[in-house]
């Protein structure tokens, strides 16, 4: 049996009439391992808004909970799924990156040198699924950024702030009564740099586009399946989850994207179990210029001769990254 201790009773399980509790690993804590679970709570108000903080340092990043109320309540069961989700997602990052869940899925990812620009441009891409959502930052959340966060615009209801449950970040930098926590980790999870891109077909991918494959693969590993990520240029464009078949999921993936899927990565979290006339040939079909997934069915041959077909470039990674 794991030597399990109750840390505190949660607000409400997945739903208000469920009850909820919070377990930690005693090995764990006490070795100081980051995450979620271990977070240490402090406490303070939000400037010139009726709202509290709830502020969590979790070792290795610092999450800021808004509650609509003068009083800090306790997390409840989704918040902490939620917030876990985000902060596993954007950690796989190296460039300044936001990541925006909903309900564990990154709906929105987006990278660049600038964060703020990194976190309009997630906004921008969906911004009402963003609404409500959780958004992690990989990089220091400092004045301007939290400004940004309480001031920015519903960019489709242009008189109503965006809201979030929560906001995880590394590191943050505030005057006045907020306060700052630092910490860092390691993720033993397989990233682009430890995956070997094969190209399958005869056209061999651009430079860009075998960014933006690499990019939407780190994308996808935390979509839960069935999974298909479109991105490009750093940005996630459209995903697909949950479905019970991947062409439902690449459907929702491209109508997301619009017609900015054209000439862009799609990523898939398992292999195509059919080509023709499905999956690989739709995605062809509506213009995608590159195709990363494991490989590994009987009819992978049929996946290389659609995209050769289509002169759509198509990549192996020999990895599968099912999530339920």
């Amino acid at each position: 049996m794991l030597p399990l201790s109750l840390k505190s009773t949660l607000r409400c399980g997945e739903n208000p009439h469920q009850k909820a509790a919070l377990y930690i690993d005693k090995g764990i804590s006490l070795i100081n391992a980051g995450g979620i679970a271990n977070a240490i709570q402090h406490h303070g108000k939000l400037i010139a808004r009726p709202y509290s903080y709830y502020f969590a340092g979790v070792l290795d990043a610092l999450v800021i909970i808004i509650f609509p109320s003068p009083l800090v309540q306790e997390m409840p069961y989704n918040n902490y799924l939620d917030a876990d989700a985000a902060w596993n997602c954007v950690s796989e990052f190296k460039s300044p990156t936001c990541v925006i869940v909903k309900h564990t899925n990154p709906c929105r990812v987006a990278s660049r040198q600038d964060i703020l620009e990194a976190y309009r441009l997630a906004v921008k891409a969906d911004p009402i699924s963003a609404y409500g959502g959780i958004v992690a930052f990989n990089t220091t959340v400092d004045e301007d950024l939290a400004k940004e966060l309480r001031e920015y615009m519903n960019p489709i209801k242009d008189t109503m702030w965006m809201f979030y449950e929560i906001v995880v970040t590394p590191e943050y930098t505030l005057k006045k009564d907020l306060r700052s926590l630092k910490g860092n980790q390691e993720s033993d999870d397989l990233t682009p740099d430890d995956i070997k891109f094969s190209v399958m077909s005869e056209r061999v991918p651009e430079e860009t586009e075998l960014h933006d494959a690499e990019f939407a693969w780190l994308c996808v590993k935390h979509v839960k399946s069935n999974a298909i990520v479109i991105a490009k240029n750093n940005c996630m464009l459209g995903m697909g989850s949950g479905q019970t078949n991947r062409l439902e999921s690449l459907r929702i993936a491209f109508r997301k994207a619009g017609e900015s899927a054209k000439r862009a990565a799609l990523a898939s979290d398992a292999f195509f179990l059919f080509a023709w006339e499905d999956a690989v040939e739709e995605a062809c079909k509506n213009g995608i210029g590159v195709i990363a997934q494991p490989g590994g069915s009987k009819r992978d041959g049929d996946a290389v001769d659609c995209c050769n077909e289509y002169g759509v470039s198509l990549l192996f990674t020999s990895v599968r990254h099912f999530r339920h």
